[in-house]
């Protein structure tokens, strides 16, 4: 059969079944990896600010902490500082408080303090609030009181009113520490050498899941494997001042 010179047959407008069934498979396929990649951005930047948050908390907590050991007074009385452990301390939620004697200058010291001896400790218990989170909080009094428990022997006494219910001598330090570690350091005394103090953090999103069920121990453990982080640092402590129990004489740094 002859053409006419310029003839060619027609061809239909559009896509083939199979070129829309290919097209549709490369779309879902470059949409589920975007997906993907984004949950992957998503989860590593919440691990990225759960840590960060860790940081903030600890590293203000070691911070007063740290600060307070450098002023402390320390005598012969044993009970100048006083480091409390938790029985069975092998869980990550297990800790220790710590409560000591300081001396403070005066432009640290509160409004109408009498003396610059004060009585401060730090320790972690769940928030009052109900939630079944742990914070670190720190204790202090200053004043008669402290005078007054040094000199009838009953530091010890003093400390133990330290609670979060307590708002008069307790403030909240730190959220979501949820244990504090204090151990001598090698060849070291209870009440001179060094200090290793470390913290132990969460996250808030993390130590609210782990609040939500206490009953949940293989998740939580998990979770706790997963995003507790520890801060330490070591102190050394100021040397050991002779002086008895009960003695009316200053303690606190000549001036």
């Amino acid at each position: 059969m002859n053409h006419c010179p310029g003839f060619f047959p027609k061809r239909s407008a559009g896509f083939t079944l199979v070129e829309l069934l290919v097209s549709s498979a490369i779309l879902t396929l470059i949409i589920v990896l975007l997906v993907g990649m984004a949950d992957g951005v998503s989860r590593i930047w919440r691990d990225g600010e759960r840590r960060r948050e860790a940081i903030r908390e600890a590293r203000a907590g070691l911070e007063m902490i740290t600060e307070d050991l450098h002023s402390a007074v320390i005598t012969t009385n044993p009970a100048t500082i006083f480091i409390k452990g938790v029985k069975g301390h092998d869980q990550p939620l297990d800790g220790s408080s710590l409560f000591l004697l300081t001396s403070h200058s005066s432009e640290k010291r509160q409004t109408g303090n009498e003396g610059d001896l004060c009585a401060t400790g730090y320790f972690t218990a769940l928030d009052p609030d109900g939630s079944g989170t742990r914070d670190l909080y720190r204790f202090h009094a200053s004043g008669k009181p402290v005078a007054n428990a040094l000199e009838q022997g009953k530091l010890k006494e003093l400390y133990a009113t330290g609670s979060p219910e307590n708002t008069s001598t307790t403030e909240l330090l730190a959220r979501h520490i949820v244990a504090l570690d204090v151990q001598r350091v090698a060849g070291a005394t209870v009440s001179s050498g060094s200090l290793l103090i470390t913290l132990s953090a969460l996250g808030g999103e993390t130590a609210r899941i782990i609040a939500s069920d206490s009953q949940a121990k293989e998740r939580n453990d998990r979770l706790l494997r997963q995003h507790l982080q520890r801060y330490s640092t070591i102190v050394r402590l100021p040397p050991m001042r002779e002086i008895p129990v009960g003695s009316k004489e200053s303690i606190g740094p000549k001036r």
